[in-house]
């Protein structure tokens, strides 16, 4: 007599993106990749691909996965299916002339708006024609317990070619997952045991931040702010902005930080300026929740996500003085963080986020709980080189990440080709003006230059709405 087959689930920290998902608050993330076709028009380039990618009918496994949601705490059940309707995954639009940025955005906003239908595996792929300039745009978007931002990005790159005279590649969803590699054999595992007390050692420390003069920031410290609502609408707005890389690592020499603390003052600094002008300034400062990877050592695709609160100093004027205390921050949770066996970390990551959990999951609980973090600022690497499609350069890569309920802002930027590429998403009723965020990111570095008195190459900056 023939076993049953053993049914697969998703882990207990990728279920969470399930259990969160509702109309208000869809669990999708996105990227949005923009090419300049080189010697032909953009409109054949297009078509070109659509054609090229409808022949894919091979799919990874990841991509012809149904996601059966269940109560919290039972974790999301995983059931493949036989056959995938690429023609529904696979969306070809066309803007009206002129395609401008505006347009782009019109449509990107709408889109990262719609939920993911549960009864198909939860991806979509849009390829949008009629960009001005000879361009053409691609938007990956997918659930995230599907994928992370950061295997969002890996899978990306590696669905492009590196030489402009490469044939087409293959799509994202036939791309094939590397195996992750296993960890170096002969290494001791800690016990359970040992796991437990050292995340009970970490959580108790990290609790009991607020009490200490350390910088370590703890989840009880944000404070109300006008990016935290009661009630986040279904709507988003789409906002996009570029830097230069060489620019931001000369700040980080200037100022002895790392490029991270440079971004994540960067985003403060434009954060202070926004509540300033459309509300009263909170008297403490924000705290951000910044992911972490915390990927096992060896690995080449798994990526694992923890999470480090961040003082944003918006309290303070003096970008100078920001900058410090955002680095002493990060510093700290660094080291807080390195103390643990690697095996704990993604239970202290759980245990860490419990109340943000709670307050996403208890009927109310937003409306009466403090924010455990205001609102999520992340800083994913991608590709270092130039990448084609079909003879096209990609000129620009955003990443559209998701909203929590009671946060009606996410910043997510990533690296490609000596620039750092911001994605701004908003709630529509809540933060309109998004436009006025990513001018306020240009005008923050020029803040921090002026403060380290550094001659620097002018601020490239692009934004839609």
């Amino acid at each position: 007599m023939s076993r049953p087959k053993r049914r697969k689930h998703l882990t207990f920290d990728d279920s969470f993106w399930m259990w969160l998902e509702s109309p208000e608050t869809p669990m999708q993330v996105a990227a949005l990749a923009i090419f300049a076709a080189q010697d032909e028009p953009a409109t054949a380039v297009v078509e070109r691909i659509v054609t090229a990618f409808r022949c894919h009918r091979d799919v990874d496994p990841r991509f012809r996965s149904l996601l059966r949601n269940r109560r919290f705490p039972r974790r999301t059940r995983l059931e493949a299916t036989g056959h995938i309707d690429i023609d529904y995954h696979l969306r070809h639009h066309v803007l009206s002339a002129p395609g401008g940025e505006h347009k782009l955005a019109q449509l990107i906003s709408r889109m990262h708006s719609s939920r993911l239908d549960a009864r198909r595996p939860m991806w979509e792929v849009h390829v949008i024609d009629g960009l001005d300039d000879n361009r053409f745009a691609i938007y990956l978007k997918a659930h995230h317990a599907l994928i992370n931002g950061v295997d969002a990005v890996r899978l990306f790159g590696r669905s492009l070619a590196t030489e402009a005279d490469a044939p087409i590649t293959a799509p994202v969803w036939a791309t094939v997952r590397r195996s992750p590699t296993k960890a170096t054999a002969g290494r001791r595992r800690p016990s359970r045991v040992e796991l437990l007390t050292a995340i009970a050692r970490a959580t108790r420390t990290l609790w009991r931040a607020g009490c200490t003069d350390s910088p370590l920031v703890g989840p009880f410290a944000a404070p109300r702010s006008p990016v935290n609502v009661d009630e986040v609408g279904p709507h988003r707005r789409i906002g996009t902005a570029a830097i230069e890389l060489d620019r931001i690592k000369r700040l980080s020499k200037r100022s002895d930080t790392t490029v991270n603390d440079i971004v994540l003052t960067a985003c403060a600094t434009a954060l202070r300026r926004y509540m300033i002008e459309i509300a009263d300034l909170p008297d403490k400062p924000l705290v951000l929740g910044c992911p972490v990877s915390i990927a096992p050592e060896g690995s080449a695709t798994a990526s694992s996500i923890g999470i480090m609160f961040v003082d944003t100093a918006t309290d303070e004027p003096d970008a100078g003085t920001r900058l410090s205390r955002i680095s002493a921050s990060t510093r700290a949770a660094k080291q807080h963080q390195s103390a643990l066996p690697h095996a704990a970390l993604v239970g202290y990551a759980i245990v860490a986020m419990a109340p943000h959990t709670l307050r996403q999951l208890v009927p109310g609980a937003v409306t009466h709980m403090r924010p455990t973090f205001n609102l999520i600022v992340s800083n994913v690497p991608g590709p270092d080189r130039p990448l084609y499609l079909a003879g096209a350069r990609m000129v620009e890569m955003y990443p559209l990440s998701l909203l929590f309920k009671g946060e009606a802002l996410n910043i997510t930027a990533v690296s490609y080709d000596g620039r750092l590429h911001f994605g701004f998403t908003t709630c529509r009723t809540a933060l309109p003006d998004v436009a006025r965020l990513t001018r306020y990111l240009g005008a923050a570095f020029d803040e921090l230059e002026g403060h380290y008195a550094t001659e620097l190459p002018d601020l490239a900056l692009g934004t839609a709405g």
